[in-house]
């Protein structure tokens, strides 16, 4: 724990490698009452730093708290909390400014197309991915999505 924070389930999995599960469960409960194991406040400040410093969506962070074994409600309102904060358009246009500092802006559809890939891969919103880019890019090459040629 001294390393990196973790969820109740990560530390429960690792846990139970070197004790019996009812004397591990009843070290995390105790960790519960010393709020040094708060899978909410974990979830919340995951989302917060994958979306300011990672550029990632609703549904990135979503999965990998998932893996991670944090539960579903904490998951929801940890997401909900940290978007009250940072919305989803400013943060994928934070992270599409970062990334054309090091990557060239595409400039044909097909580059175009690549990049609206990538950043559903991110976790980002549909709508809001082609909102953010119609303010960034000219219409004519914004219409080539719309149409499909």
């Amino acid at each position: 724990m001294a390393r990196r924070a973790q969820s109740r389930g990560e530390l429960k999995q690792k846990l139970t490698r070197l004790a019996p599960e009812p004397e591990v469960e009843s070290a995390l409960d105790r960790l519960e009452e010393l709020n040094l194991l708060n899978d909410p406040e974990y979830a919340y400040n995951f989302a917060l730093c994958r979306m300011k410093q990672n550029g990632w969506g609703r549904a990135k962070i979503h999965e990998s708290l998932l893996r991670r074994q944090v539960g579903e409600a904490a998951i929801a309102s940890a997401i909900d909390r940290a978007w009250s904060e940072l919305d989803e358009e400013s943060a994928l246009s934070e992270y599409l400014k970062r990334r054309f500092l090091k990557i060239k802006q595409p400039q044909d559809p097909n580059g175009l197309r690549k990049l609206v890939v990538h950043l559903r891969r991110r976790g980002f919103n549909e709508e809001n991915i082609f909102r953010v880019l119609k303010r960034m890019f000219p219409a004519d090459l914004i219409q080539h999505l719309d149409t499909g040629e």
